[in-house]
């Protein structure tokens, strides 16, 4: 894992919605480790964009962690590309 990056994955839940999740993970794990937290059948795909740990919303995460970011914008501000 890089510890200045926490990748953003796009979760499709089955009826067209999407999510934002988190992953503290390496950028190879960060797909599979969301899919292992959401429904079956959802779809996830990797961002270009992360985020710093310093953010707010994920800075307590632990190594190998993903969450669901709250569903509000203010997190768009935060996203580095890269």
């Amino acid at each position: 894992m890089d510890p200045n990056r926490v990748y953003l994955i796009r979760v499709t839940t089955d009826d067209g919605q999407s999510r934002l999740w988190a992953a503290a993970t390496s950028r190879e794990e960060a797909v599979d480790r969301v899919l292992q937290a959401v429904p079956e059948g959802w779809d996830a795909r990797l961002m270009n964009d992360h985020l710093k740990p310093s953010y707010d919303a994920v800075a307590a995460m632990s190594p190998g962690e993903v969450r669901e970011l709250a569903r509000s914008e203010s997190w768009r501000s935060k996203v580095r590309a890269g």
